[in-house]
């Protein structure tokens, strides 16, 4: 399909706009601790829903940002669906795998790029990690799974629109089945998350009450920051901005989130006619960047690898973003104070995360997107890879929590 502006900017201002976009992400979630390994992880271990709740607002969010923005006409349905790529088998195993190493190394794709420009070097072995999973995943898996694609064994094999649920439910594409099913996929996952936020945070209020007096808080359950703050008086507001402005508190969640769904509205608006809006990308960059290191040592990846030679150019709006969003989580960290160079004191850390980082890199290929560029972008494009993504990265996070708890 060719390409069709829907606005008057040039190329040059959609760069600016998607480079704004990853610093963006980059410095919200670093200053957030936006972590989706660490919302899943919680609800395992602590029994907490609060950050898992705010995944939900912030799917929910992103679905009825772009889909009311298509819905009246802003922008063309093209752009939302145009880049749902095939559903299938690969979706499910692939975030199982995904979300099992993530779990492992500490981290999702966004925190690992976050917490690496913030000097963290276990999430710089974790990203080495990521570039070989991919190659592994390119000569050793990629060849079948194409097949499989190709046949349409357990695979759907047309994309676009036929991934789309306005499509999938209505059998249309017009503005009143894109409404509904905004409203049907956003306001729940909204609605849903808040519930989770406000369950959490009384069984975490309850728990305080039950505290006999004179015991330390750290004896009991694990209660949340926003549910010890309830208890305690309301602070000055003004006092609230001027810290979060000048630095030196980090964002809660909650703003985090807002802040985040407002971004890839940015970017879905930007790129409308040039992009085809396949959103946000952190996963498939880590692969290339390992075929650009190795062109500098004359090997060419593209002449005998399939996958790297489908795979996308080196200068392209999504390669600028995940370099600008490791440019403004370093700026957030350095400005902040919080930048630091940390090494793991138990150096089998860094092991775990190499090992925990090729899992993630076969995995993020095998289901052709991670937590970011397919589960959290799929949301927002309406189709249902990414609920598939969800629960299929919540059974490997699972998985991970109790090996590690025999480890």
């Amino acid at each position: 399909m060719v390409l069709s502006p829907v606005f008057s900017e040039s190329w040059a201002e959609v760069y600016a706009f998607f480079a704004l976009g990853g610093f963006i992400l980059g410095w919200v979630a670093q200053r957030g601790n936006y972590c989706f390994v660490n919302a899943m992880t919680s609800i395992f271990t602590t029994r907490s829903f609060e950050r898992f709740g705010a995944l939900l607002i912030l799917f929910g969010l992103s679905a009825l940002g772009c889909g009311l923005l298509v819905a009246f006409g802003l922008i063309p349905a093209v752009d939302q669906y145009y880049f749902n790529y095939f559903g299938g088998w690969y979706i499910l195993v692939g975030s199982f795998i995904f979300g099992f190493g993530a779990a492992l190394a500490g981290g999702c794709n966004l925190s690992m790029l976050y917490r690496a420009a913030s000097g963290y070097v276990q999430n710089w072995i974790e990203l080495f990690g990521m570039m070989i999973g991919t190659y592994v995943f390119a000569i050793g898996i990629w060849p079948f799974q194409q097949y499989t694609m190709e046949k349409g064994i357990f695979s759907t094999t047309m994309g676009g629109y036929v991934e789309y649920l306005p499509y999938d439910i209505f059998h249309s594409v017009s503005p009143m089945a894109i409404y509904a099913t905004t409203l049907m996929i956003g306001l729940p996952l909204v609605f849903l998350g808040i519930y989770l936020q406000q369950y959490t945070k009384k069984k975490w209020l309850a728990n305080l009450r039950m505290t006999p007096p004179g015991l330390p808080i750290s004896m009991t359950t694990n209660p949340s920051q926003e549910a010890i703050s309830a208890e305690k008086t309301k602070t000055d507001w003004k006092k609230e901005v001027k810290d979060l402005l000048l630095l030196k508190k980090p964002y809660g969640t909650n703003l985090a989130t807002i802040l985040l769904a407002l971004d890839i509205l940015l970017v879905f608006i930007a790129g409308a006619g040039y992009t085809f809006n396949y959103l946000v990308i952190t996963s498939s960059d880590g692969g290339r960047f390992f075929e650009y290191i190795l062109m500098i040592f004359g090997v060419n990846l593209f002449t005998n690898t399939p996958w790297f030679n489908d795979s996308l150019p080196i200068v392209d709006p999504s390669t600028l973003m995940v370099v600008m969003l490791c440019v403004g989580a370093f700026a957030a960290s350095f400005l902040s104070g919080d930048f630091k160079i940390r090494i793991p004191r138990e150096k089998k850390r860094l092991l775990i995360g190499f090992v925990g980082g090729m899992l993630v890199g076969i995995g993020v290929r095998m289901a052709l997107g991670c937590n970011v560029g397919l589960m959290w972008t799929n949301f927002a494009q309406l189709g249902y890879d990414g609920i598939i993504f969800l629960f299929g990265m919540l059974g490997g996070v699972y998985l991970a929590v109790k090996v590690q708890e025999r480890l």
